[in-house]
């Protein structure tokens, strides 16, 4: 496996992750996506609907603690290599029970769209909401993706978070 395979099997299990977290009932757990400036590093903040923009509910914008950071996928505890995602998910609730708290409800239409997003990461199209230079504000409200998908297709905008701001 070439570190770019394992780069890619990183980002796909964190969206193996979330979609147990919104089976067992955390719905209103968010993805927030971004590359680092060199665009070399897959970053994602893991949030709650409340934390995230009206205009795009990809893009978060609360206190620090209201986020749990990934990078590339990895996880910030000792012991989650190895583990399935149920069981990584099951961690995750342990780690951030606050994150866990406010997840807990119904999103049928987040959830949706979120298994969408999950079916391209596992095709290898990861989508990120913004990074240095773009955003997905500038991509025709579309999500930005790694690579153009062969079936051009495009991930669209996620439902509305709750926080009111600007467009970038």
């Amino acid at each position: 496996m070439t570190e770019h395979d394992d780069y890619m099997e990183g980002i796909k299990r964190y969206f193996l992750v979330i979609r147990e977290l919104h089976e067992m009932g955390y719905e209103l757990i968010r993805v927030c996506p971004s590359v680092s400036p060199n665009g070399m590093v897959w970053r994602c903040a893991t949030t709650v609907k409340k934390y995230t923009l009206k205009a795009c509910g990809a893009i978060y914008r609360g206190p620090e603690h209201t986020a749990a950071n990934t990078h590339s996928g990895h996880f910030n505890w000792e012991g989650w290599q190895g583990k399935t995602p149920h069981e990584i998910a099951l961690q995750f609730i342990e780690h951030y029970p606050h994150i866990a708290k406010w997840g807990k409800g119904k999103d049928p239409e987040y959830k949706e769209w979120f298994k969408k997003a999950n079916d391209l990461a596992q095709r290898g199209y990861i989508f990120f909401a913004f990074g240095d230079m773009c955003s997905c504000f500038h991509n025709d409200y579309k999500m930005l993706l790694n690579s153009e998908p062969p079936t051009g297709e495009y991930l669209e905008f996620p439902p509305a978070g709750e926080i009111e701001n600007k467009v970038c």
